[in-house]
């Protein structure tokens, strides 16, 4: 079951095809939007290479999952900012748990990161790897996750959504995939007949 998913979307294959686009991708600096559901924006970011769905919970907490096609590796990107983290040191590791539902809590070894003055954790995780899907299916399936660091509770967040996001996010990332392999425009409409979306 726990494999569903990630086949229904092809997601193993994603791996491969960045393998053979990781030194062809030219893209332009800025952020471009593919799709907002259920409270997530799903963006493709250029500094990644990546597809990822952004959340804001409870007006402090950022919180993005999706991809990274950085270093000829395609892998699973989750990271958590919140402005309140001012203590969290860029590039140490720390051990934090996640709880997503009533399953197993994870215990993730993450990253100290800043992004735009804001402090956070970033993971990496191998998306050909079990770890990842799973990851990823408990993700969608369950209505909340937890986070902790020592015992101390980093915030209760819900997942209402989450299914549809990444599920717009495998969409996104393999458009851009398959778009690069083809010297296309990733996010060229093919319902409207035109060849820019954003054209008038």
């Amino acid at each position: 079951m726990t494999h569903s998913i990630f086949h229904a979307f092809g997601i193993r294959t994603l791996a491969a095809a960045a393998i053979l686009t990781a030194n062809l991708t030219t893209v332009s600096a800025d952020t471009i939007d593919w799709k907002t559901v259920g409270g997530w924006d799903i963006s493709f970011y250029p500094g990644s290479a990546g597809c990822q769905a952004f959340a804001v919970f409870d007006r402090e907490t950022a919180f993005f999952i999706g991809f990274d096609n950085n270093n000829d590796d395609l892998s699973l990107d989750v990271t958590i900012l919140d402005e309140r983290w001012s203590s969290i040191q860029d590039g140490e590791d720390y051990s934090i748990t996640v709880k997503f539902g009533d399953e197993s809590p994870w215990t993730l070894g993450m990253t100290g990161t800043v992004v735009d003055n804001y402090s956070g954790l970033n993971l990496m995780i191998d998306v050909a790897s079990d770890e990842a899907e799973l990851f990823v299916t408990e993700f969608q399936r369950e209505n909340s996750m937890d986070w902790s660091y020592n015992n101390n509770r980093l915030g209760h967040y819900t997942l209402r959504g989450s299914r549809r996001a990444f599920d717009e996010v495998i969409k996104c990332q393999r458009s851009f995939l398959e778009a690069v392999n083809e010297n296309k425009d990733p996010f060229a409409g093919n319902s409207s007949g035109k060849s820019d979306p954003f054209s008038e």
